[in-house]
């Protein structure tokens, strides 16, 4: 019914500035009806037809010009708004994409410019949008294409030798076999990682939604990891809420960013120590955090550790293997989710959180 209102005051201001002006000129017409018959018709012997004719049409002459320009004046202000709007949309469309328009009133007019100021910021975020889409496009290419081309041209380089048979002998031979394999699975790895970063970054992806304990899929995950972890110098130590930890994930995806996120953890702990995994419910949600002992990192290194590509620093991955997408997969991943992923650190101990939305059982 509001709206409906609004929409209608735009037609009462104009019905207004008609009447307005219609009384007017009908004041102005009996003003100088009043004036001649006073001054001149009542003091004439006999009435001339010629200026009874001029008085006829003078008369309601005057009246539609002071109708017209009253009509003008009244609505001077909305006619200027309109021009602000013409000058201001070519403005938007030639110039500045996001430009926005002086809202004034609460008429139809003003509801345009309303609209047109969200038409304006949609397209610019649509611009802005695909622009940052062109950029991670050819970021990708540039950054994929170093990453390949790194341990390929290693692996041609060993193929090479085994080829020519310049090796010495057979234990050099085999190592030489051992490093073409080792580098092809890391390639493979890197492949497989862009395509599911890719995947992932699609608007369209669909996510295998089930209700399930996150306590009891971390229990049972971590169980299986330990060994691995405590043949590496690590041990895992878990502070996991006996109470349950009700979600609606994609299981086989959420794993996944458990599995990335200690796999980083056990690439950069120090050894021996512990890594630490916590989870509990809190409000509405469930908070779970992997914390491992380690170089100290600036806050702002650890904001960046979640980019896709991003190395922390030289002299942490000079002797260790990565391809950078592992951490930018989880947050793609949490984000589906509707969740938040992030990383603290205290001291020595870096500590990368989780905050996802509880859902019932």
């Amino acid at each position: 019914m509001r709206k409906k209102i609004i929409s209608s005051r735009l037609s009462i201001q104009l019905v207004i500035a008609v009447a307005i002006s219609f009384f007017a000129s009908l004041i102005l017409m009996a003003a100088i009806s009043q004036y001649v018959i006073v001054n001149y018709i009542s003091k004439m012997k006999f009435l001339n037809p010629f200026y009874i004719n001029m008085f006829n049409f003078i008369l309601p002459t005057s009246s539609i010009v002071v109708f017209v320009i009253v009509f003008l004046v009244l609505v001077k202000k909305k006619i200027n708004y309109i021009k602000y709007i013409s000058k201001q949309v070519n403005k938007i469309a030639n110039e500045e994409l996001g430009a926005t328009l002086k809202v004034k009133g609460n008429d139809e007019i003003a509801e345009l410019c309303k609209s047109i100021n969200f038409m304006s910021k949609e397209l610019k975020d649509k611009f802005d949008r695909e622009r940052e889409l062109e950029d991670t496009k050819t970021e990708l290419i540039t950054n994929v294409s170093h990453d390949l081309r790194t341990p390929l041209t290693s692996i041609i380089g060993y193929l090479d030798i085994l080829i020519k048979e310049k090796f010495n002998n057979k234990e050099e031979k085999k190592d030489y076999l051992n490093s073409t394999y080792n580098l092809s699975i890391k390639l493979k790895k890197l492949i497989d990682e862009l395509f599911d970063y890719t995947k992932l970054s699609n608007s369209n992806i669909s996510l295998d939604f089930q209700k399930v304990d996150l306590g009891d899929i971390l229990i049972q995950m971590l169980g299986e990891y330990s060994p691995i972890a405590e043949s590496k110098g690590l041990r895992v130590v878990t502070d996991i809420s006996d109470e349950k930890l009700p979600v609606k994930i994609d299981i086989e995806k959420m794993i996944r960013v458990f599995d990335n996120i200690l796999s980083n953890a056990e690439k950069y702990s120090l050894k021996p120590s512990d890594i630490v995994v916590k989870a509990e419910g809190k409000d509405d949600n469930i908070f779970i955090s992997i914390s491992n002992k380690g170089v100290h990192l600036e806050q702002n290194k650890l904001n960046k550790m979640f980019e896709k590509f991003y190395r922390v620093d030289v002299s942490r991955s000079n002797n260790i293997e990565g391809s950078g997408i592992g951490l930018a997969i989880c947050k793609k991943i949490v984000d589906l989710h509707n969740g938040q992923i992030w990383a603290k650190s205290n001291k020595d101990v870096i500590s990368i959180n989780i905050r996802l939305p509880k859902n019932s059982i």
